[in-house]
């Protein structure tokens, strides 16, 4: 993100995560203010919040000591990194870390790597959007 190399460990990458980090940069770039993606740590976690306005994302990474407790949430979050980005540029790097993901592994590596099914649809979703 920008000049920054940010890395995000999670314990838990379900089938969810990649679909849902698309169907987020999506809806950014249809015009949503506000959306998030979680990376689960088990218990503890990564979640990333986009929040737009005038073509720009503010991105906030969060780390949380224990997702599973929503009463304590907020009182062992760190911030990790917080930014502000033009949203096509987001996208734009967001979709070229998902080319080189396909790139190196292809759907049939990515099923093996991960135990998941590359999320497909979401994926032409976001394309669509992108290339409109």
């Amino acid at each position: 993100m920008g000049e920054a190399d940010l890395q995000v460990h999670a314990s838990y990458v379900g089938p969810d995560v990649l679909a849902g980090f698309m169907n987020s940069v999506r809806d950014l770039l249809l015009g949503c203010s506000a959306t998030f993606v979680t990376f689960l740590g088990e218990p503890s976690g990564t979640r990333v919040f986009f929040n737009q306005t005038e073509g720009k994302v503010f991105v906030q990474v969060v780390r949380f000591a224990d997702l599973h407790e929503p009463s304590s949430w907020w009182s062992d979050a760190k911030l990790v990194w917080a930014g502000r980005l033009p949203t096509e540029a987001f996208a734009g790097t967001f979709m070229i870390m998902v080319d080189e993901l396909l790139s190196q592994h292809g759907t049939d590596g990515y099923r093996k790597r991960w135990g998941y099914e590359f999320p497909v649809p979401e994926w032409a979703s976001l394309q669509a959007v992108h290339n409109a």
